[in-house]
């Protein structure tokens, strides 16, 4: 019996009323109840579109590609601007997903290690888990922070890049891969 009073208890938290009689409306059958849970498309969704390309993921999450080039810190403000974030793969299903979506693009995704060497985590502070580099990367060559999909590579995969462009003229200018 306590085991019915304390489901009593909780469905009538719930404003369900539970064991007849509860429903004081006038209309016939059952009383629909958070219907909006059962909706297909929340409520507050969006619509995935933006960039210069964009496709949904495997994972649900929008994808926005921005062609033109950018430093990190201004493609991570572009991203921020379409109320997204550089890219966070975090499975092999999705960087597959993101690294065929960019093509032959080299494009900034959100990983870095500015904070403290050798430590990459993701744009939202997330440690690096699952991991893509391409063979010697991330390497560090020459003040090299970002990574970047290297899309002009045949096999792709990460590189870690300069996040701006060195004296030199080399690096610091990619395309970027925004999600949300």
């Amino acid at each position: 019996m306590a085991r019915w009073s304390a489901v009593a208890l909780v469905a009538a938290g719930c404003g369900v009323s539970v064991g007849g009689g509860g429903d004081t409306t006038d209309a016939p059958g059952p009383r629909p109840i958070d219907a909006s849970i059962d909706s297909p498309i929340p409520i507050d969704a969006r619509a995935c579109t933006g960039g210069d390309q964009s496709m949904i993921g495997p994972d649900g999450s929008c994808f926005l590609l921005f062609a033109a080039p950018k430093t990190f810190a201004d493609a991570k403000a572009a991203c921020e601007a379409n109320s997204s974030h550089l890219a966070i793969l975090t499975t092999a299903p999705v960087d597959t997903f993101a690294e065929q979506f960019v093509g032959t693009l080299d494009t900034w995704i959100g990983l870095d290690d500015q904070l403290l060497e050798n430590t990459f985590v993701w744009v939202d502070g997330t440690p690096l888990g699952f991991t893509n580099w391409h063979a010697g990367e991330p390497n560090d060559s020459g003040g090299e922070d970002c990574a970047v999909i290297a899309g002009a590579r045949i096999d792709k995969q990460w590189d870690d890049r300069p996040c701006v462009p060195r004296a030199d003229g080399v690096g610091g200018l990619y395309a970027s891969l925004c999600q949300f």
